[in-house]
């Protein structure tokens, strides 16, 4: 598996959930929305995302040899948050 490319596609993937992160807040902020958990889950899971992507991606730059196994703990930890994020927005 290639190391520099895998990073360089996770440092893509954590810009751009950071970006869609800090326009869904502003968004928010603008149209003077009410904060309750159905609006905020769409933006911290992005937010949450992003973190998670962070600390991936320094865990490849400690031990590049363990890709395999940090991405597929990555994806797993990500699909978790996602799904708990969608059950806030369903739920409340």
């Amino acid at each position: 598996m290639d190391i520099n490319r895998t990073q360089h596609i996770l440092n893509s993937l954590m810009i751009l959930a950071f970006l869609i992160f800090g326009g869904s807040s502003g968004v928010l902020l603008i149209t003077d929305t009410p904060l309750t958990s159905s609006t905020v889950a769409l933006p911290f899971a992005f937010l949450f995302l992003c973190i998670m992507t962070l600390i991936v991606t320094g865990q490849i730059d400690e031990k590049p040899q363990m890709i395999e196994k940090y991405l597929r703990e990555w994806l797993v930890i990500c699909i978790f948050g996602v799904i708990v994020a969608a059950l806030a927005f369903t739920l409340a």
